[in-house]
C-alpha cells in the first residue's frame, strides 16, 4: 500500500550531492522533501530550478548538541545523509535518526566507515525495526550492480577492475575533495593474487583505455569495494579500484603529493583541498564534459579465459548525478510502500543494474557491456 506522504529528510541538502538529491525527489509524488543543513538561507543559490514551495527547509547541524531533538522534531520517516567526507566519520548520524524511529540511507564512501557499518549498528537497528543503508552511491551500489549483473557470464569470476573517469569541468564539493586527499600517499591492503597487498593511494597512475572517451591515466583508490567484493565472491582473485582524472597534467600532480607523503614530509592536507580544488578549475578550458566509468571482469567460462566489460559514458557534465542514483532510487522504492531490508547494511546487492538503466535514461548517459 502506498504511502500517503513520505517525509524524507535530505541532511546536507544545500551541498553537492544533497542538492541534486533534493531536485530529484521534490518532483517525486507521494515525498515530501525536507532539505536540511548548516544553513538554509543558501538554499536558494544551491538548489537552481528547484521550487521551493515544494520542499521544506531546516537548520541542522550534526555537530549541535541538540542535533538528535532537532532531527526527531522533522517528522522524517526516512534520512539520507550526504554531509561528508564520511572518512573519518563515526555512527552518531545513523544512530540518531534509529533512535528517533528514521530509517537511514547515506551516500558514504569511505572505505572504513561503510566496511564496519554493518557491525556497528545492526543491532540498534534492529531493535529499532528500521532500516539503516551505507554506501548509497557509485560506489559500493553501482559497481557491485554492474559486477552483479556480468557474474553469470563466469564459471569462475577471477578478477574485478573498476576505473571512474570524471570529466574534468565537473562541479566539486569539498568534501569529495577532501576525501581524495585523505588516502593521498597512504599505503592501503588490496586483494591482488589471491592475497592482500599494499598499494600508494594516487601513486603510479598508469594508461586506461574506456569505450567512448580518450585514454587517461588511473591510479588507485582507496574504496570499501576492496573489500565488499572479496566477501561477495569467494574465490575472486584480484579486486582493483582506481579514479582517472581527465588531465594528464592533474594526475601527475596528485602522484606528486602521493610520493612527497610517502617520503614523510606532513603537507597539510586540510589547507590544501581548497588549493587542490580551486586550482583545478584553471585547467578546465583544456577538458570536456565526457566523464566515464569501466568495469572490467575476467574469469573462466567453459574452461577457457573470459573477459566482460561494461562501460558508462556521461555527456554534458552529468556524472555527478550517478553518485546520488542509489539513494533516490530506495528512497522512491520507501515512497512506494515497498520495504526497506531492517537492520544495517551496506548498499551491495540492494539495487540492480536494471533499476539503475531507468535513471541513466533520465540524464542521456549511455552504458552496454561488451
Amino acid at each position: 500500500m502506498q504511502q500517503e506522504s513520505c517525509r524524507v529528510l535530505v541532511l546536507g541538502g544545500y551541498g553537492h550531492f544533497g542538492a541534486r538529491i533534493v531536485r530529484a525527489l521534490a518532483t517525486t509524488p507521494g515525498i515530501t522533501v525536507i532539505a536540511a543543513g548548516r544553513n538554509p538561507a543558501q538554499a536558494p543559490a544551491n538548489l537552481p530550478g528547484v521550487d521551493l514551495s515544494r520542499i521544506e527547509l531546516c537548520r541542522l547541524d550534526t555537530a549541535d548538541p541538540a542535533f538528535a531533538d532537532q532531527l526527531a522534531a522533522t517528522g522524517a520517516q526516512l534520512v539520507i545523509h550526504t554531509a561528508g567526507p564520511f572518512q573519518g566519520q563515526g555512527y552518531d548520524v545513523a544512530l540518531a535518526c534509529l533512535q528517533a524511529g528514521m530509517h537511514y540511507i547515506d551516500l558514504a564512501d569511505g572505505r572504513e566507515f561503510v566496511r564496519d557499518f554493518a557491525l556497528k549498528v545492526d543491532a540498534p537497528a534492529r531493535a529499532a525495526g528500521r532500516s539503516a543503508i551505507s554506501g548509497a552511491s557509485t560506489l559500493p551500489a553501482l559497481s557491485s550492480a554492474v559486477v552483479d549483473a556480468l557474474a553469470p557470464q563466469f564459471e569462475r569470476l577471477q578478477g574485478i577492475d573498476m576505473v571512474i573517469a570524471p570529466a574534468q569541468a565537473t562541479p566539486l564539493g569539498m568534501a569529495t575533495v577532501r576525501a581524495v586527499l585523505s588516502y593521498c600517499g597512504k599505503p592501503f591492503d588490496c586483494w591482488i593474487d589471491g592475497r592482500w597487498q599494499p598499494v600508494i593511494g594516487w601513486a603510479d597512475p598508469q594508461p586506461v583505455r574506456f569505450a567512448h572517451i580518450a585514454p587517461r591515466l588511473a591510479a588507485a583508490c582507496d574504496v570499501p569495494d576492496h573489500d565488499l567484493l572479496v566477501q561477495r565472491y569467494p574465490g575472486v582473485l584480484t579486486v582493483r579500484f582506481r579514479a582517472a582524472l581527465e588531465l594528464p597534467f592533474l594526475s601527475r600532480c596528485l602522484a606528486g603529493i602521493a610520493w612527497l607523503r610517502r617520503c614523510g614530509l606532513p603537507l597539510p592536507m586540510e589547507a590544501m583541498a581548497g588549493v587542490f580544488a580551486r586550482a583545478g578549475r584553471w585547467f578546465d578550458r583544456f577538458g570536456t564534459d565526457l566523464g566515464g566509468m569501466r568495469v572490467t571482469l575476467r574469469g573462466l567460462r567453459g574452461g577457457v579465459t573470459h573477459t566482460a566489460h561494461w562501460d558508462l559514458t556521461a555527456p554534458m557534465l552529468h556524472g555527478p548525478e550517478i553518485p546520488t542514483f542509489a539513494a533516490v532510487l530506495l528512497a522512491r522504492r520507501f515512497a512506494r510502500g515497498e520495504p526497506l531490508p531492517t537492520g544495517s547494511h551496506a548498499c551491495v546487492g540492494l539495487l540492480t543494474l536494471a533499476e539503475f538503466e531507468s535513471e541513466f535514461v533520465r540524464w542521456q548517459i549511455e552504458s552496454a557491456a561488451s
